[in-house]
């Protein structure tokens, strides 16, 4: 699945962006591996609806659609603090954002993980439905 490969979610949704700054391998076999374990996992209650880079960096964003967020997130935040994939610990260099409705409806998404974060995960006006920036709130 490519950049453009990435499908309009019509579900609810889990973001998950990765600073590939703080892996110690940086594989981008993760855009894969990440969303097909949590699919299995959970059961099938998560599913991969793509990935894109950030416009503005080399954040890694995957998304996940899911009918149950609250449900889902346990499983998104279990395998970032437990998993360590290609060696990397992925909750360092993680944040989760999610949407209970379509992501192309919401402008701005506050991360939920790590908790008090302070951070957003922002939609930029006029740009592809996919394409977000991190900000810190307030700015």
């Amino acid at each position: 699945m490519s950049q453009a490969d990435v499908n309009v979610s019509r579900m609810p949704t889990i973001v998950i962006r990765i600073d590939p700054e703080k892996l110690e391998d940086a594989d981008l076999d993760l855009r894969y591996e990440i969303p097909e374990l949590l699919t299995q996992r959970s059961q099938g209650l998560l599913s991969d609806a793509g990935y894109t880079h950030e416009w503005d960096s080399d954040a890694l964003l995957l998304f996940l659609e899911t009918k149950d967020v609250t449900g889902g997130l346990p499983f998104v935040i279990a395998l970032l603090e437990n998993d360590r994939l290609h060696g990397n610990d992925l909750a360092a260099a993680a944040m989760i954002a999610s949407s209970e409705r379509e992501v192309t409806d919401v402008e701005q998404l506050e991360v939920v993980y790590p908790p008090n974060a302070g951070a957003l995960i922002q939609v930029v006006p006029g740009s592809e439905p996919r394409a977000f920036s991190t900000r810190t709130k307030g700015r």
